[in-house]
């Protein structure tokens, strides 16, 4: 399973968006793209995770408050191809 994006604090990873979500065929998301990524596939959910990480971070840790963290994109993700395109 790929883990597209991640935020980890000292007690651990805390939040994720990974398979579950992007190859979800259930209507329920809880993680940190906010459904953006849910259900879209594994290459729509990389091109949204590149356009969209950092806004993400950003939301995701200042709706927990979090002052001190650190944050993992994958590699695919942080870099644009000239063939991405998502509905």
């Amino acid at each position: 399973m790929t883990t597209l994006i991640a935020v980890y604090t000292s007690s651990g990873l805390i939040g994720r968006c990974d398979a579950k979500c992007y190859e979800a065929l259930t209507p329920l998301c809880e993680c940190i793209c906010g459904g953006r990524n849910h259900g879209k596939g594994r290459e729509c959910a990389t091109t949204n995770t590149r356009a969209l990480a950092q806004e993400w971070i950003t939301s995701y840790t200042q709706s927990r408050s979090l002052v001190t963290f650190i944050t993992e994109v994958h590699l695919e993700c942080q870099h644009r191809t000239l063939w991405e395109e998502c509905p």
